[in-house]
């Protein structure tokens, strides 16, 4: 008699494999008959889930039941029979993994475009790196001529300080100029008064407005100012010149001339401001025919708007002359006294110029 066990419905596969072996060979069931009977389990475990009542049912089999057909006809309705159930989907599909993949070979195609990038910037650094080596290693020392060797030597040679560079001269418009009217402002002070009643403010006026005038006929940025002009604080320009007039006292003898001065300690533009005032003094002195005296005093040489103005400002003051032995001059001419002190101011601002005129005047 052969072994009439009905398989085991615990649902394990390796219980259905034991199952198998206490079979005696000529009860194995064919490959076919095994096959289905796996579906039909899978299948009652799949109900099982649904309704136990239908899992006791499906796997409900008598103890002497007749072995599974083993006919070809038999075989082919168990493979229709499996594919129809899971076309109705009686047992779950499988998750596909088709999206898995797709998307490790996206990664791997990204991997290599960069991988690819690398290798490409690779070589070209490498190509150029040896370019450069074999055009250095062969190129032979007469591929520049001796002359424009020669040429690069002396220029290699030579001091860059020699070298002047060139550069655009400042407009006109964008220098300032300050101009002070002596004694000038609503403080209302004469500063020094003849007996007839001439005061030095009046002949300062008289000449610092021409001054101006000449100034800014030339472009420039003239600012007439008065004597405590509160904008005389840090004044910033290119050349100050404060105009006045000396003392109409009368000292028993013919006293003359007109003097100048820059401050006496001032850090930082002692040599700017002598320029300053060598240039106004000689031309002053050729517009003007008076001397130019040495005796100067402490209200010149600490004059309170070289202290006021800023430190970088070349400045200048002025006498033009006697109020008492040089008054034909000073009140008479103030057009030339004018023009004497706007040309010094034009030769420290413009000393190419002013040396081309004096090389035309001299004989």
């Amino acid at each position: 008699m052969s072994d009439r066990t009905p398989p085991p419905n615990s649902g394990d596969d390796r219980d259905f494999e034991a199952w198998m072996k206490k079979r005696q060979p000529q009860d194995e069931p064919s490959p076919s008959a095994a096959f289905m009977e796996m579906m039909r389990q899978a299948a009652a475990r799949h109900r099982t889930a649904e309704d136990p009542a239908a899992q006791a049912a499906a796997l409900a089999q008598p103890a002497d039941a007749p072995d599974l057909p083993q006919t070809e006809d038999a075989t082919a309705d168990a493979v229709d029979d499996a594919e129809a159930a899971y076309a109705e989907e009686e047992i779950p599909h499988p998750a596909p993994a088709r999206p898995q993949r797709r998307r490790r070979r996206r990664g791997a195609r990204t991997l290599g475009v960069f991988a690819g990038i690398l290798r490409t910037l690779l070589v070209t650094v490498v190509a150029a790196v040896l370019t450069a080596t074999i055009f250095t290693w062969f190129t032979p020392s007469e591929f520049i001529s001796s002359d424009v060797r020669a040429s690069l030597s002396d220029a290699i040679a030579t001091d860059a300080a020699t070298f002047v560079p060139t550069s655009q001269p400042t407009p006109n418009w964008a220098r300032r100029i300050g101009i002070v009217s002596g004694h000038r402002g609503p403080q209302n002070d004469p500063g020094a008064v003849c007996p007839d009643g001439l005061t030095e403010a009046e002949i300062n006026f008289n000449v610092a407005t021409r001054v101006v005038q000449n100034l800014q006929s030339r472009g420039y940025t003239v600012d007439l100012l008065d004597e405590f002009d509160p904008r005389l604080d840090d004044y910033r320009a290119s050349a100050l010149v404060s105009i006045h007039a000396n003392t109409c006292q009368d000292f028993g003898e013919r006293v003359s001339g007109f003097l100048i001065s820059t401050a006496a300690v001032r850090a930082g533009t002692t040599g700017v401001d002598d320029q300053l005032v060598n240039c106004v003094a000689r031309h002053y002195a050729t517009a003007s025919g008076l001397e130019r005296r040495i005796g100067l005093t402490v209200d010149m040489t600490d004059y309170h708007t070289f202290r006021e103005i800023n430190a970088l400002t070349p400045a200048a003051i002025i006498e033009l002359g006697f109020m008492l032995a040089d008054r034909d001059v000073i009140t008479g001419q103030p057009d030339g006294l004018a023009t004497g002190i706007t040309n010094g101011i034009l030769c420290f601002l413009e000393p190419q110029s002013d040396a081309a005129v004096q090389a035309t005047l001299s004989p």
